[in-house]
């Protein structure tokens, strides 16, 4: 159920039908190579959102893309907000669900660079009390077990990470026209491996990422398929329709979160 393409009654109706789940596909708007677009993360997140709720029922929020990704503004196309106005405006948007009837808000991520990003907005929602629950997931949790499995059928070596035969191969599996493989420069393809001290040390800076892969490309996608890609996709699309329904069915996290605004009232030794 998409929440843009629903007319007023029928979203009153997905209220109830979805138990008051929205799902929020965030990602980001960056290059990814020459070969893939740059809504690459935005498309793959979306697509395996709309798939899932095919399966069971909630509904999903429009394209989000204002994602952590300021690490790329060096290329054309990038679209990087202030990280408080990130903050913000993603606290903003769960807000207005929650107004319109949703208490369970799950924030499905497609680009790794909102990890660091997300971990912290969840525990920052805890600093006044609510009356809805935000959780987050990654659209790409396979288990290790399961991503093995995908790679070894395929004869794939997982690679890289970015713009890489992964993501390729979902693109192709999802539309083919939007990938350009004849624009692959290979010679990008590698890391520079110009942060390589600093990180064998577990130091951090925000400029690691340039500093390896200035071409916003990480890894080889030449032996892309749309086969391998339909697979991959599958994994993460039967994933998150288990994780929906876990979060859907919870009562203990909401019960628990009740509990701890209750105790911060009055805290206690």
């Amino acid at each position: 159920m998409n929440w843009d393409k629903m007319n007023v009654l029928e979203f009153e109706k997905a209220i109830e039908t979805s138990k008051g789940v929205c799902v929020i596909p965030i990602s980001c708007l960056e290059k990814h190579g020459n070969h893939l677009p740059l809504a690459t993360d935005i498309i793959i997140s979306r697509y395996v959102c709309e798939k899932a709720a095919e399966r069971e029922d909630f509904v999903i929020f429009p394209y989000y893309p204002f994602g952590q990704v300021s690490e790329v503004r060096h290329k054309l196309g990038t679209i990087a907000l202030p990280a408080d106005l990130q903050m913000r405006l993603l606290e903003a948007v769960c807000e207005e669900i929650s107004r319109n009837g949703f208490k369970k808000i799950v924030v499905a991520n497609g680009h790794g660079g909102n990890n660091a990003f997300l971990s912290y907005f969840i525990v920052s929602m805890l600093d006044k009390e609510r009356d809805y629950d935000v959780y987050t997931q990654n659209i790409w949790s396979l288990t290790d077990e399961e991503y093995n499995a995908v790679f070894k059928k395929h004869n794939v070596k997982p690679d890289g990470g970015h713009a890489d035969i992964t993501e390729s191969s979902q693109m192709m599996a999802i539309d083919s026209g939007l990938v350009h493989m004849e624009l692959l420069d290979r010679s990008e393809t590698a890391s520079l491996e110009r942060y390589a001290s600093f990180e064998v040390k577990g130091i951090n800076h925000g400029i690691s990422w340039y500093a390896d892969y200035p071409h916003q490309i990480a890894g080889d996608p030449y032996c892309s398929a749309s086969e391998f890609g339909k697979d991959f996709l599958e994994g993460n699309i039967k994933n998150f329709v288990d994780a929906v329904r876990l979060i859907k069915n919870d009562e203990m996290i909401p019960a628990l979160t009740k509990e701890f605004y209750t105790k911060s009232r009055r805290p206690s030794i």
